[in-house]
């Protein structure tokens, strides 16, 4: 089970490198959609538009690659895209867009050479970024009865849970949990201990 994953809570960028008259300017953004770097793609190639090429990768999901993509743009194959995707897989990134806008320069650096020069870019923007380790919840509904309450809210405590939202009913509280992955199983075994199988988590989903 994956409990955890890295990522950014803000954006970084521009950030200009240049190479033989190329400039290069790169951006690192926090993105947890597919819509969202649509957005701010064509909000840079608006603010960009005389730029002669504007490539980027992309990685979206919770510690595993739901969405993918890796751009070009009209660079020779596998000599821009890669090299950025390469970079966020370097300290393993996901839910980032990173984008590398260049300026041609007049001076032609070859396959390699546009390989090394968006890697440099990519690379530069990644190590200035913050980079932070999210930890996966899962939200689930619990019911108390009221003779259970403070036992349920020291477990509840003791592994760091959240409670989103909460009701009292006649018969207790009902609660609506952020649980931590990794603590989740420990958090169920915990609760049906103590409350001798009466108290279950249920899928908030």
């Amino acid at each position: 089970m994956i409990e955890k994953f890295n990522t950014i809570n803000k954006d970084f960028g521009p950030l200009e490198f240049k190479e033989k008259g190329s400039k290069f300017i790169s951006y690192l953004f926090p993105v947890s959609t597919e819509e969202e770097t649509d957005k701010i793609l064509n909000r840079l190639k608006k603010e960009f538009y005389d730029a002669t090429h504007i490539c980027y990768s992309y990685r979206i999901g919770q510690g595993k690659e739901d969405y993918i993509r890796i751009n070009d743009a009209g660079e020779p194959s596998g000599t821009a895209g890669r090299p950025i995707y390469q970079e966020i897989i370097r300290q393993d990134l996901f839910n980032v867009l990173l984008t590398v806008i260049r300026y041609f320069g007049g001076i032609k650096l070859g396959k390699g050479g546009l390989q090394r020069a968006y890697s440099t870019a990519s690379r530069d923007i990644v190590d200035l970024s913050d980079i932070i380790t999210v930890k996966i919840k899962k939200e689930l509904n619990i019911s108390i009865p009221f003779n259970f309450i403070g036992e349920i809210i020291h477990i509840i405590n003791m592994f760091s849970i959240k409670i989103v939202s909460q009701e009292y009913t006649s018969e207790g509280v009902s609660m609506f949990l952020s649980v931590p992955v990794g603590n989740l199983e420990k958090f169920r075994t915990k609760l049906i201990e103590k409350s001798a199988g009466k108290i279950k988590l249920v899928n908030s989903e």
